[in-house]
């Protein structure tokens, strides 16, 4: 295990702090909407978890659909624990914005489809290109749905099988001025906690900034910062945490006057305690990169792949593609 994977929850604060000073220090506002991704740490130990979509892109009524395409691959040991996570979810999110009284308000319906997939041996391919580690994937047999958690010799949890059914209900709002806006999440429990497809009852406050760089507003993004709490549920409860820093910083590049290319990195607190085990214990970092196109009608769609920059609390690999409406 090296340095990264050791920090705690006081080496996250620090940067989130940084973030959110940063986002309301931050240059000009863009007049393109900011390049952002809507989409965050799609890992199955972190569903029950208040962490918001990047929205910095959508200060205004409207719609969106997002699906993320996730593979998790983690077999790892400590003297007295052992973790499996291996399987591949589809996550869909529906979201609508409307303005009342001054405020958005937005509502997102997530669906979850779980099963053993067809990815491991496509992103073994793409590992092996690119020079990234597996995390194991190679040890364990291909395209099944198996999460396992075993501690002091106890099950906590033995999962298999395949799901289609609702995640987590978010309710959201949020006061924007300009560049900038405060937002609120209220995340209902309505996924399934003993399955791991969320069960949360949890809130979330943070401050978004959008920005441009230069005067031509070809390099644009977004810089937030704030936290969350949880109340714990599941068979992991009595090892979840219930105050989650967070934060994510974003920069897109303008290619044409319609298609940006860029980069996204979220960062948040682990999500768990007392565990010998990385993927418990470390906190998440999901870089995501690559394209977004604008249309004339202000539609904006957006695809991406996100990688796990801190290895085994994130999820080994996402395909993200989203679209949204009314920006």
């Amino acid at each position: 295990m090296n340095a990264m994977t050791r920090l705690s929850r006081s080496a996250v604060l620090t940067p989130v702090a940084v973030i959110l000073l940063l986002a309301c220090s931050v240059g000009r506002a863009a007049a393109a909407p900011p390049f952002v991704f809507s989409t965050f740490n799609q890992g199955a130990l972190a569903r029950f978890a208040p962490l918001p979509v990047p929205e910095a892109a959508t200060p205004g009524p409207g719609a969106r659909i997002a699906l993320d395409w996730t593979s998790e691959n983690l077999l790892s040991q400590s003297a007295s624990e052992q973790i499996r996570l291996d399987g591949e979810t589809v996550r869909l999110g529906l979201q609508y914005r409307t303005q009342w009284a001054g405020t958005l308000w937005s509502l997102e319906l997530p669906l979850m489809l779980t099963g053993g997939g067809v990815l491991d041996s496509s992103i073994e391919t793409w590992h092996r290109w690119f020079g990234l580690p597996n995390g194991g994937r190679e040890q364990i047999p291909r395209n099944e749905y198996r999460y396992v958690y075993v501690r002091d010799g106890r099950t906590v949890f033995d999962i298999n099988g395949s799901d289609a059914t609702l995640g987590d209900l978010r309710l959201g709002a949020a006061r924007c001025a300009a560049d900038s806006c405060l937002r609120a999440m209220l995340q209902l429990p309505s996924g399934d906690a003993d399955r791991l497809l969320g069960g949360g009852l949890g809130a979330s406050l943070w401050y978004e900034r959008g920005f441009a760089l230069d005067t031509a507003q070809r390099w644009t993004g977004a810089i937030a910062g704030g936290a969350g709490v949880v109340r714990a549920e599941g068979p992991l409860q009595d090892q979840q945490r219930s105050l989650l820093p967070f934060g994510w910083a974003s920069l897109g590049y303008a290619l044409t006057a319609r298609i940006d290319a860029g980069a996204q990195f979220y960062l948040h607190a682990p999500l768990y305690s007392d565990s010998d085990l990385d993927g418990l214990s470390s906190p998440g970092g999901q870089l995501v990169f690559g394209f977004r196109y604008r249309s004339d009608s202000g539609a904006q769609w957006r695809a991406g792949i996100q990688e796990d920059v801190i290895t085994e609390s994130s999820p080994d690999f996402v395909i993200h593609l989203s679209a949204d409406w009314g920006a």
